[in-house]
């Protein structure tokens, strides 16, 4: 699986409201599909242990995000007011070992594996499209049987 994205234009980077629907939940990680607009990312971050910090990804629900830089991390985004949690970042990562209750972001998922491709190549394709302030629903995949 690939990053799909087209071209946006700069005004419609004003107002944005992105969502991660997390598809895939292993004992060592958990996958998601990242929409913004008509673009697909992939995401890796730590599995659900319950919120504990540093070792679970975060809960399910609506963050506003804001650009963020540290010298470790820099031009990336935080997830802000996240129940019991703080510095939640969207930044470079492949593996769930890269991620400390973080939300990495990849262009693909490897084939047959729990962690995410060309992790830089989609954080420069975020940068050109995201604001520095935007809205992050996160959800779960929920299959439809007939």
């Amino acid at each position: 699986m690939n990053s799909i994205c087209s071209a946006m234009q700069g005004t419609e980077r004003k107002h944005m409201d992105c969502n991660l629907q997390r598809f895939a939940y292993g004992p060592d990680a958990t996958l998601g599909r990242l929409r913004v607009r008509d673009c697909v990312f992939y995401t890796v971050e730590r599995p659900w242990l319950g919120n504990r910090p540093f070792e679970s990804c975060i809960p399910e629900g609506i963050y506003s995000c804001e650009a963020y830089s540290s010298q470790r991390y820099l031009n990336v985004w935080e997830l802000l007011e996240v129940p019991g949690r703080s510095k939640i970042l969207i930044h470079t990562a492949n593996y769930s070992s890269d991620v400390q209750g973080c939300i990495g972001v990849g262009s693909g998922v490897a084939p047959g594996g729990w962690w995410v491709m060309q992790s830089r190549k989609a954080m420069g394709q975020l940068r050109d499209m995201l604001p520095p302030n935007f809205n992050l629903t996160i959800t779960h995949y929920v299959p439809e049987y007939p």
